[in-house]
């Protein structure tokens, strides 16, 4: 056979992080467009940072309540090392606050990169930024392999560099068909690359954070909510988003409006959704890596590329031509992404060696030889097919 799924039973972090994922854009959707009809990006990111703190702070107190803090705690047999192990952390107090700074600093960026460049732009020009942004966000797969690999160490082999090979070359193809289509534009591949990298070392640092330091993934939460909070707020202070909150606390459809409060309803729904999306990022990070995370937010890019193309009441022939190719390069992309996170495995040209059902399937079907040399050898074996 020559694909085979790689499942994993630990798919449920990844899983229910698309789910947010989704669900967000569709009450963004309502909110924005059919109940209070106004633009809420900067209180719809405020919103989210002050549900952080509020699921996280209910976790920690259900948690110590129960008072298991000090039991190692498993998900489908993977071990979920918490912050007070016996294990020592290798860094001090400092430079872990350092870090989640750092962290919260990039997650703002990224955020408000985005927002900042749609809050200022027509609203068919919104729109053509998110579907700017699915045809580019597999760039983030690229960004991350490298970043981790001088940084986390996490080594890459014959299918990864196969698979960042043809994102590569799909990104390329694409952007040519957009100069070529003249729908190319510069500024929203700049705020893509911005947001993209800040996600990108958002991942990285906190998977450090997980694995070196052993920091309790509801904490950092925790802290990284109190710090973009009071990063947001200072946002408010200027004339865009205060012109926001405004439209939000005294919108044209009044308080005495059943829509008014549908809406009021739903934002709030959409800061949990936010916050439980971004816990369950937290997590894939830390169980997989931050290219994982990358393919799960990347895995719906054709279906928003296609819902874009549907939404341009009068495509032309040259946005036709763009539409197709651009579909076609990001199915490959996210199913090159699978082939990356080892989703699918491909038997061909020894692109399988070094996935982890390559291993389990050759350490699985190895025998015990009799002669000493040949055990040495053996191990040897095991040991580089084990290195994944």
């Amino acid at each position: 056979m020559l694909i085979k799924f790689g499942f994993r039973e630990s798919l449920l972090y990844p899983g229910l992080f698309v789910l947010y994922l989704a669900i967000r854009r569709i009450v963004k959707y309502l909110l924005e467009v059919q109940l209070l009809e106004i633009k809420l990006s900067y209180n719809l990111v405020l919103i989210m940072f002050i549900f952080e703190i509020i699921i996280g702070l209910i976790y920690l107190f259900f948690r110590n309540r129960k008072n298991d803090t000090t039991v190692t705690s498993e998900f489908m047999g993977i071990p979920l090392i918490k912050e007070d192990s016996s294990l020592k952390r290798p860094d001090s107090n400092l430079k872990v606050i350092i870090l989640i700074i750092l962290a919260a600093y990039f997650e703002m960026i990224g955020v408000t990169s985005r927002r900042y460049l749609t809050i200022n732009t027509t609203s068919n020009e919104s729109n053509l930024y998110d579907e700017y942004h699915a045809k580019y966000r597999s760039s983030e797969i690229i960004i991350a392999s490298i970043l981790c690999l001088f940084t986390l160490k996490i080594k890459i082999y014959r299918h990864h560099i196969f698979s960042l090979i043809v994102i590569v070359i799909c990104l390329v193809v694409i952007s040519i068909t957009e100069i070529f289509c003249q729908t190319y534009k510069l500024i929203f591949c700049v705020f893509i690359l911005i947001s993209s990298i800040s996600r990108v070392f958002l991942d990285t640092i906190e998977r450090y954070l997980f694995e070196i330091d052993f920091v309790d993934i509801y904490k950092i939460t925790i802290f990284e909510g109190v710090i973009d909070t009071i990063f947001t707020s200072f946002l408010f202070l200027f004339d865009g988003p205060k012109e926001e909150l405004m439209n939000l606390l005294y919108n044209k459809k009044g308080v005495n409006n059943l829509k008014y409060w549908i809406g009021i309803f739903l934002f709030l729904v959409y800061g949990a959704l936010s916050a439980l999306k971004n816990i369950n990022r937290r997590f894939t990070v830390k169980i997989y890596s931050p290219m994982t995370r990358a393919l799960a937010e990347s895995i719906l890019d054709p279906f928003f590329i296609t819902y874009g193309y549907i939404g341009n009441k009068q495509p032309n022939e040259k946005e036709l031509i763009s539409f197709i190719v651009t579909f076609i390069c990001s199915i490959l992309m996210v199913f090159c992404s699978c082939i990356y996170n080892e989703i699918f495995v491909l038997y061909c040209f020894g692109l399988e060696r070094k996935t982890h059902l390559y291993v389990l399937h050759t350490n699985s079907n190895l025998e015990l030889p009799e002669d000493n040399n040949k055990n040495e050898s053996l191990d040897d074996d095991i040991d580089q097919n084990s290195d994944i």
